[in-house]
């Protein structure tokens, strides 16, 4: 497989991940005012420790480096919500499910 196919298939699945920021962010706030609770103990500590990475000053690569201090922070964020795939597939059903009512 060449590069360039394997930097453009890796660009889609970015933009794939970034597009679930929102949904991510819905399903907080739901979990946070009590109306979804279809997180697991697992899933809410996976979320805590990513937040706290992120938002820490001490990370593996510097904010402050100009163009790639925040790549670490965009990695962590990357992994997690490639990891909560089946909690924001529920939550996405579930979502749904209540604009129906």
């Amino acid at each position: 497989m060449k590069i360039s196919t394997r930097f453009f298939e890796m660009l889609r699945t970015i933009g794939h991940l970034w597009a679930d920021l929102p949904l991510l962010i819905r399903l907080l706030n739901a979990w946070k005012q009590g109306n979804y609770r279809g997180l697991s103990v697992r899933t809410v500590a996976s979320i805590a420790v990513a937040v706290l990475y992120i938002l820490s000053p001490v990370d593996a690569i510097p904010d402050f480096i100009p163009g790639i201090g925040l790549i670490d922070d965009a990695a962590i964020l990357a992994l997690l919500l490639h990891s909560l795939g089946q909690d924001l597939a529920a939550f996405r059903v579930w979502e749904q499910n209540r604009g129906r009512r």
